[in-house]
């Protein structure tokens, strides 16, 4: 099968729209063109081995071996290596975030998943190791297990989303109070637009998403409704109306902190549009 033709599958397609990096994307395309190179015999060990290093580049992307040893958690755990894989597929979910902060139950079910992962990416082994079974094989079976090739592939990069996402469903959890708090005080200036006073009756806090967690910070969007009254006229011929707007809140916090939230932009950004139709 041709280059174009392989790129043209839906399960190709599928673990492409994975990729992130210009690099990524090059070394994907490479490794297909082992998979074409047809008349040479080690061209399914070339194919799943470059697939294999390709998983292995993006977790050293998401996990470089520096940051993992600066990791508040790091412990060397290997005569042989610095950093095992394992520490960096921790990162990958866990990113500089403290142990002590996650707790024993939340850091539990990471390392059984963590464990999970290894297990399944280790079948990466049984199809880079160079054997006879695979230097006759028809074009048929070599189409079967170039697709596993790739399934495996795809489900390691998305078990490390599924991973990051059990810590990251944690923190909103964790923080909520504080990302409450800190939503409420962010007085918006923008409504003093509307009217002569505006008074902010309360704000409510309906959705609380951490959109990612860096080496330094945890970024969250609270995303909810601010109450307010609105005043017209003079104070012996007052007109109050009450209405209510949408709000959406960029914040961030230290990893070494994670209750303790900065905004990032200067106000709570309101839609007031509603008043103006």
């Amino acid at each position: 099968m041709k280059l174009k033709k392989l790129l043209s599958l839906d399960f190709m397609q599928g673990f492409q729209s994975l990729l992130e990096t210009e690099f990524e994307n090059r070394l994907f395309v490479a490794s297909l063109r082992n998979y074409a190179s047809h008349g040479n015999p080690l061209r399914f060990h070339n194919f799943a081995f470059s697939m294999r290093e390709l998983v292995l580049h993006v977790i050293q992307r998401k996990a470089p071996p520096k940051q993992v040893k600066n990791a508040i958690w790091y412990e060397r755990e290997s005569d042989r290596h610095e950093v095992t894989r394992r520490q960096q597929i921790k990162y990958c979910a866990q990113s500089n975030i403290s142990d002590a902060y996650l707790g024993e139950a939340v850091l539990e079910h990471l390392s059984e998943c963590i464990s999970e992962f290894l297990g399944e990416f280790n079948f990466f082994n049984k199809y880079t190791h160079i054997t006879e079974k695979y230097f006759d094989v028809s074009p048929k079976s070599f189409f079967h297990d170039a697709k596993v090739v790739i399934e495996i592939a795809k489900d390691s990069l998305n078990q490390l989303n599924d991973l990051e996402r059990i810590v990251i469903e944690a923190l909103e959890e964790k923080v909520r109070e504080a990302v409450i708090s800190t939503a409420v005080s962010a007085i918006p200036d923008s409504l003093s637009l509307l009217a002569n006073h505006v008074y902010i009756e309360y704000t409510e806090v309906e959705e609380i998403e951490c959109t990612g967690i860096d080496n330094e910070f945890i970024y969250v969007v609270a995303s909810g409704n601010v109450h307010v009254t609105q005043e017209y006229g003079p104070k012996d011929d007052l007109c109050e109306i009450n209405e209510c707007y949408p709000f959406t809140l960029n914040m961030k916090s230290h990893v070494d902190n994670p209750e303790e939230f900065t905004v990032e932009s200067e106000e709570l950004d309101v839609d007031t549009s509603s008043w103006y139709e």
